[in-house]
């Protein structure tokens, strides 16, 4: 078949375009290491906001609270400054604290407990006290440690306060009537999906990007070059020629798509995910769902690109229009990010959303049905067989070719 013919030369032609290798090959390599890197970075921060270590300044002001923090895992560190010159001052002034904000601020410390002289005193008074909590909130990666350092004194307080009614004879039970219990139902696999949300969009993009190189090069590339012309006035059918071009960026497309695929579990593979309690099992009925999620897409891609660039002149004027086509795999994402509802029928004939909410529902571990499967690809086949026959219908038009 004459389609095959052009698809093998477009082939031939792509694999000794750097470009275009480097755009099947870059983006399945650095979307996986960023994952890899991103959650290793996650699981480091979990692992630190488990073992803290908390610098406290007038700990010997306050021994009921430093021994909760400590039977809770919170390793103290004393700080010594200048002392108050009257014991019995309520606070420190503003000088005293100036030290501790300069330990801060110079990244000695990313946080310091500052207890007052009078916290004793006052708390055996059964009246309220205050204590600080010094930190730098553009520290993101000390947020959950203050955050749990904020719950155990909150807690302290809660406990102190039941011990004080319990002493007058009061139940504790009188001003908190309700305890709220969470129960958490959602399953590993669930919380597995949530955790790695970025994946279906890393997937989906990989069939825009991947492809792309060899799409514009068959179309802006060739008309940059003066090599259309000479091509269409063959005689052969101008579908044909659409057919082979676009069959060729569907290889390009397809096999970065596995790439991902492939390197997005290995590397997932060799993240300690059970460190923060999460067992990541994909089995070969979910990978064989996430392949029949995916692949329709790189159909899909190279036609959008094949007939936007049918419109360029040239390479870069190709690359300018289709970078607005990029930002199609990213409406999805967002949609998903504020979406209440699970997962409708009529998603699957909407194209990428569909792909994208059965991809969730897969990784999730639910198994939606064959027929879910089918109308989503065969949505994906009927859009991108569209966008084939509309640019074999520009490519007959004079003033498409000649403009």
């Amino acid at each position: 078949m004459m389609w095959s013919v052009i698809t093998r030369k477009e082939l031939k032609d792509a694999l000794r375009d750097r470009r275009a290798l480097a755009g099947m090959l870059l983006f399945p390599v650095m979307g996986p290491l960023m994952i890899y890197f991103m959650f290793n970075s996650i699981i480091d921060i979990a692992e630190e906001a488990g073992d803290i270590t908390l610098p406290v300044v007038g700990q010997d002001y306050a021994h009921d609270l430093v021994d909760y923090l400590d039977q809770n895992g919170i390793n103290i560190l004393p700080l010594s400054i200048e002392t108050p010159d009257e014991p019995d001052q309520a606070f420190y002034n503003a000088g005293q604290l100036a030290e501790v904000r300069t330990l801060i601020r110079s990244r000695q410390y990313d946080y310091v407990l500052v207890i007052p002289p009078d916290f004793d005193s006052l708390i055996g008074a059964s009246r309220r006290s205050n204590i600080e909590l010094h930190l730098e909130s553009t520290r993101t990666k000390a947020a959950p440690q203050t955050a749990r350092i904020s719950s155990l004194i909150d807690s302290w307080g809660r406990e102190t306060a039941s011990l004080r009614l319990l002493a007058r004879g009061i139940s504790p039970q009188l001003v908190s009537p309700v305890t709220v219990v969470s129960i958490d139902i959602a399953s590993q696999q669930s919380r597995v999906q949530r955790l790695l949300g970025m994946v279906p969009f890393f997937v989906l993009m990989a069939a825009f990007v991947c492809g792309m190189g060899v799409a514009v090069d068959v179309t802006a590339g060739e008309r940059e070059r003066k090599s259309l012309e000479p091509l269409l006035v063959n005689p052969v059918p101008r579908s044909t020629i659409v057919i082979g071009k676009w069959l060729a960026a569907v290889t390009f497309s397809a096999t970065g798509l596995i790439l991902v695929l492939v390197l997005n579990f290995f590397s997932l593979s060799r993240i300690p995910l059970e460190e923060v309690g999460i067992v990541f099992n994909i089995g070969t009925l979910q990978l064989t769902g996430i392949l029949l999620t995916i692949l329709p897409m790189s159909l899909l891609a190279p036609a959008i690109q094949i007939f936007i660039g049918i419109f360029a002149r040239s390479f870069k004027d190709a690359q300018g229009y289709l970078s607005f086509v990029m930002l199609l795999p990213m409406i999805p994402f967002f949609y998903n990010m504020f979406n209440t509802q699970d997962r409708a029928f009529w998603m699957n004939f909407v194209p990428m959303l569909g792909q994208h909410m059965l991809l969730n529902d897969v990784v999730r571990g639910e198994a939606p049905g064959i027929t879910d499967f089918v109308v989503a690809g065969v949505s994906l086949f009927i859009y991108s067989m569209f966008f084939v026959y509309a640019a074999s219908r520009l490519i007959r038009k004079e003033r498409i070719i000649f403009s």
